[in-house]
Formats: structure tokens, sequence, C-alpha cells
């Protein structure tokens, strides 16, 4: 009687690894590489150029000589506090499944075939360890090039902390988040370590305990404005955090990952069709977010009876789970003291600002997303379409101009300036209004281009797909305009009158983009019969 014996563990990963290269040369057969190749070298050329003008217009002095005593004291602070940020969202990403993403087939045959679960993981644990701290590097390094402007030192040395500092950040968290998706403990230890770090970062910031150790790794970030080198312990950490997870990651839940597969899967899909409908809905699905039972507040009758939709809006706020508004007042929070440096003379924190409130503005809209996804359902009520897309933009104004009210005490509160206050009150209400905006080209624009990319050169495609997705967070940029051109006013001008001037032609684009919406369906109806008629003719 012969028996069944389990093949050697070389030979086994072996032929995974030519499944694997089997499946991927299968899946690129078709693909058009010199096409391809030539559409990422027009983009690539493209956004150089853009950037390249960019960053000549930015033209920051160096901050005086008086603050930079300051800057290097409360500077570590603040970017542990990103640090500890970090790291609870790698945690928190880990408790699901995160961060890898494995290809369906991984999932369903190779993590239950009887072979060492984590020799099988290693090769995309490794690719999400690379990919990850080199993303890490790169944004790092341009932070670190940009503060180069601004404050001493070189721009060498200043590069070289960023990448530091971006590289022992991203090892940390993602070495935290394979710990903890491998179950080796339970999620509640690594979540409640992840929550001690952030709290104790912000009680640091906010100089009401002793100096938390992210603090320590923030001190990477500005190492060419400290006389020693501190902060080499979490490098030292971050290594060992990256291989212990890469060593643990065979204790991965089966069932997280096939359901983290097939959400991404869906999420890959959205993001090449640029559908951020579907990207917001699949992303609240990856965080596990539903919605509470028990509303935050009621809903007066009478104003639900004259304000049916926004009523109907505001309900779904009403119900939203406690972390979407944590996410909503920490982007706006965020983008409040953005604006607090791009008004001490940062230029460049503008992006910052306009894409944390463009990322909340995505999360506000979802009642507007919700009528865009049954248009069946819409064709059947006593109401334009036009109309009603329209109306439903009030609830996510309203709920940025809170979370922006916020926002503006909280950085205020940070360090007060003279005029802040005034200024900060006229640009709540424009970045509100051009964040929603720019959330509204998203979601209303049609995904489908109906195959016209395919017939579009290279040249032309590679621009289009640039403007189509770097345009809505442009528009929530520019809600930021009356805080930037105040902020460059001397001499004995007024900066409230001039940031009061700015408003109007922000307020002129806002208003083209809600009619834009409004109108659009009537436009596209016309255009159609229009060629309609022509075609009979």
């Amino acid at each position: 009687m012969t028996t069944l014996t389990d093949p050697p563990a070389a030979e086994t990963q072996q032929a995974v690894a030519e499944l694997r290269s089997t499946r991927r040369r299968r899946r690129l057969g078709d693909t058009n590489w010199g096409d391809l190749a030539y559409r990422v070298y027009t983009t690539a050329f493209f956004v150089l150029v853009i950037a390249v003008m960019l960053s000549g217009w930015v033209g920051d002095s160096e901050v005086e000589a008086s603050d930079v005593g300051q800057v290097a004291a409360d500077g570590p602070a603040w970017a542990g506090l990103v640090f500890a940020a970090v790291i609870l969202a790698a945690i928190r990403s880990g408790s699901r499944g995160g961060p890898i993403s494995l290809d369906a087939a991984d999932v369903h045959h190779l993590l239950l075939a009887p072979t060492n679960r984590t020799a099988t993981l290693r090769r995309p644990t490794i690719s999400v360890l690379g990919y990850g701290v080199l993303t890490g590097v790169v944004a790092a390094g341009v932070v670190g090039s940009l503060m180069s402007q601004r404050l001493p030192g070189t721009g060498a040395e200043w590069l070289g902390s960023g990448t530091l500092f971006g590289a022992v950040m991203a090892a940390t968290a993602l070495g935290a988040a394979l710990f903890t998706c491998s179950r080796t403990t339970p999620r509640a230890v690594p979540l409640g370590i992840g929550w001690l770090l952030l709290i104790w970062a912000i009680a640091d910031v906010a100089g009401w305990g002793p100096t938390a150790p992210t603090t320590f790794a923030g001190n990477l970030l500005f190492l060419p404005m400290r006389s020693g080198i501190t902060g080499l312990g979490w490098i030292a950490i971050a290594i060992v955090a990256a291989i212990a997870g890469a060593m643990l990651i065979g204790g991965l839940s089966i069932e997280a990952a096939r359901r983290r597969t097939t959400l991404v899967g869906q999420l890959r899909f959205a993001v090449t069709l640029q559908d951020m409908r579907s990207v917001v809905l699949l992303r609240r699905q990856l965080a596990s977010e539903t919605p509470r039972n028990k509303p935050w507040f009621p809903i007066p009758r009478a104003f639900g009876r004259r304000f049916p939709v926004t009523a109907r809006d505001l309900q779904s706020v009403a119900h939203w789970p406690p972390i979407r508004i944590i996410r909503v007042l920490v982007l706006a929070i965020g983008a409040g003291l953005a604006i607090r440096g791009l008004w001490s003379g940062t230029t460049p924190l503008i992006i910052v600002a306009g894409l944390a409130t463009y990322v909340a503005a995505l999360d506000a809209t979802e009642p507007l997303s919700q009528e865009i996804d049954h248009p069946t359902l819409t064709g059947t009520l006593p109401v334009d379409p036009g109309t009603l897309m329209v109306r439903h933009l009030v609830e996510p104004v309203l709920v940025l101009i809170a979370a922006g009210t916020v926002a503006l005490g909280v950085s205020y509160a940070v360090d007060p300036a003279p005029d802040m206050l005034g200024i900060g009150a006229l640009t709540v209400v424009t970045a509100s209004l051009a964040a929603v905006a720019g959330a509204a080209i998203s979601i209303v624009s049609p995904t489908d281009s109906g195959g016209s990319d395919a017939l579009m050169t290279p040249e032309v495609a590679g621009p289009r797909m640039v403007f189509r997705t770097a345009g809505p967070p442009v528009v929530a940029m520019l809600g930021f305009l009356p805080v930037l051109v105040a902020a460059r006013v001397t001499g004995d001008t007024d900066p409230f009158s001039i940031a009061a001037t700015v408003t109007i032609p922000v307020l002129i684009l806002v208003m083209i983009v809600f009619a834009w919406v409004r109108f659009r369906s009537d436009i596209a109806k016309s255009m159609a019969e229009s060629m309609s008629g022509e075609t009979k003719k």
C-alpha cells in the first residue's frame, strides 16, 4: 500500500513561482507595450512641465531667524503626530486583512494548499514592503526638498533626512500592519497601542505631557537643524517590525484575505475607470463602515416638508458611523493647519489643504452618489434631474462649513495670528464650496467614455487623463486662493479686502460648476438630438 507524501518545500515554492509567472504572462499578453510606454512618456512629460512651472512660481522666502528655533523645537512633535497617525491607519488596515492584496487564485488555491503559508506569502509581502517604503521615501523626500526652501540647511541634507524619515515611517507602519493581520495577538492589542501613540503625540504637540515616542522619530526629519543625531532607535524598530511582520504573515486570515481580494479587485477596476462613486463606496466597505441605527440628531418635520432633499441628505449624515465623523474632522483640521502654514508663507501647503477638503467632500456627497447610481428611480420623481442634483449639493456644503469652523478654531488656538479669523471664516466658505464643486465633477462626470479614449492619439490621451484626474482636486485647491493672496499682501493694503476681492472669481467658478451639474443632462440631450437630426439628413 502506497501513501501520499507532501512534496519537498523547494519544489512546492518553485511550482508556485511558475504558476504566478504564467498567470502574469497571460494577463499581460495582449498589452500593447509600445503604445502604453508612449502614453506614460507623454503624461510624465506633461506633469513634469507643470511641476517645474509651479515650483518656479512658488518662490517662498526663508523663515525669519527669530522663528528658526521655534520650528526646531516644535517641528519633531508635529512630524511625530503624522508618524503616529500613519501607524494607527496601518494597524486598522491590518485588523481587516491588509496591507496585502492577493490574487483570487492565491487565496482560493495556494492558501488552502498543504504548503507553508509564510513561504507562499513571502513574495507578495516583500513586494508590499518594497513598494510601501519606496512610496514613503519619495513622498517624504519631496517634503524635505520643499522644507529646504524655507529652513536653514542644504537641499541635499533635507532630502536625505526626508527620505530617511519616510523609509522609517513606511517600514514601521507596514510592519505593524503585517503583525496585526497575522493574528499573533488579539487585534485589540495593536489597536490599543496605535491609539495610545496617537493620543500621546497629540498631548505632546499641545504641551500637555512628556515627550512622545513618535517625537523621537520626528527628529529624523529635522536632522539638518539639530546638533546631534537623534531618533536612530526608530531605524532599528522599523527594521525589526518589517522583518517580524514578514515572518509572521502566515497567520493571515483566509476569510479576511478573500474579502479584501474581492473588494480591492473591484476598487482597482473603479480607479481605472475613474469612477469616484465606486471608489468611495468600496473604500467604506474595506473600512467596514456601517451606518448607525440611532441618529446623532433629529431632523424637524417642518424642515423636511419644506426642504425634502436636504432633509433626507441630513438624515444620512445623522446616521454616519463615528469613524467617518472623525475622518472628516481630521481632514478638516489638517486643512486648517495647512492653511495656517500657508498664511505663514509655505505656499505648497495649499495642495495638502485642497486634497484634504476634496476627500472630505467625497465623504459628504454620498447622497448625490446614491442618486447617480439609481437613474431609473430619479426619472420617476416629479422634479427635473438636474435640479435634484443641485439640491443634493446643499448638505455637503453645510457639513464642510461646520467641519471647517471647527478646524478654524483649532488652527487659531494652536497659533493665533492677526486677521486670521476674518480671512479664515471667508476661506471656510470658499473652500467648502470649491471642495463640493470638485467632488461633484468627479461624481457627476460620466465614467464611461464610450471608447473615445481608444480613438485618441497618445499625445491627447495622456494630458486628457491628467486633466480628468487632477481637475477636481485643483478646483478644491482654488477655494484657498483668498488666504493665499492675502498672505502675500505687503504694505498698508488691508488683507481682508484683498481676500474678499479674490473670493469673487472663486464663487463664479463654483457657480459655473453648479450650473453644469444642473444643465448637464439637458446639454447632453440637446447634443444627442442634434446629432441624430444630422444623421437623418
